[in-house]
């Protein structure tokens, strides 16, 4: 039997070492193996940046006057969408969505007859099939609007309290529907910051209603709330 030799067994804990050992070792080589690249992100066609609006409400031509005056309106919000230059917002641009919220609280008084009218409305541009049609060019930083929005539209509630309502065209007594427009508003330049999170509006005429009675000029302020590179799809 000098030929035979006893074939030795590893032990648990010796097996489970030598396992380990096997698989940091596979692990390694696959470190070391060449990853595939990252799929590239998608080109951007465009920037959007989405802004909150606060804005000033002029009103003139009122009920004997009784209502002119500046009134804070808010909160808004509007989306420009600008092409990409350089991986920056610029050039060309156009509003894509744009709504106001319009509060205004009058008092009046005229003889002997006195009231509260109050009105809470939303305006919002209107869009057609590709968005809405404000179109413009931002030249440094100066965005010039080659036309006219065609349709603003207000719509919601006017109340009026008192004795002069449904006097001197004064709104009537109650609560009423409120709708003013369609109607086109060509918009003021908008004036931003060198890095584009804030812009300014001077004021630009909106609307002129006899019920009621008023002129509306609106100034605007935006600031920068989110800003996405995206692909935009042809319009049908």
């Amino acid at each position: 039997m000098s030929g035979f030799r006893p074939v030795r067994t590893l032990g648990p804990a010796a097996a489970m070492a030598t396992a380990v050992a096997l698989s940091l070792a596979a692990s390694q080589a696959t470190a070391d193996a060449p990853q595939p690249s990252p799929p590239a992100p998608p080109p951007c066609d465009a920037w959007e940046i989405d802004y909150t609006l606060a804005g000033n409400l002029k009103l003139t031509d009122t009920t004997l006057g009784q209502g002119d005056g500046v009134y804070p309106v808010g909160p808004g919000a509007a989306v420009l969408r600008f092409e990409d230059h350089g991986g920056q917002p610029g050039g060309r641009a156009k509003l894509v969505n744009y709504s106001m919220k319009q509060g205004v609280t009058v008092t009046a008084s005229a003889l002997f007859f006195t009231a509260k009218v109050v009105s809470e409305t939303v305006t919002r541009a209107l869009p057609d099939a590709c968005g809405v049609d404000g179109e413009g060019t931002l030249n440094g930083t100066t965005l010039a609007w080659a036309g006219p929005i065609r349709a603003f539209k207000s719509d919601g509630t006017i109340t009026c309290e008192g004795s002069l309502c449904g006097k001197f065209g004064a709104p009537p007594l109650g609560q009423s529907p409120l709708h003013i427009g369609p109607n086109p508003v060509q918009l003021q330049p908008f004036q931003f910051s060198g890095d584009l999170k804030t812009f300014s509006m001077p004021s630009t005429f909106v609307s002129k209603t006899e019920d009621p009675k008023q002129t509306a000029y609106l100034a605007l302020s935006g600031r920068e709330m989110k800003r996405s590179c995206v692909q935009v799809r042809p319009c049908p």
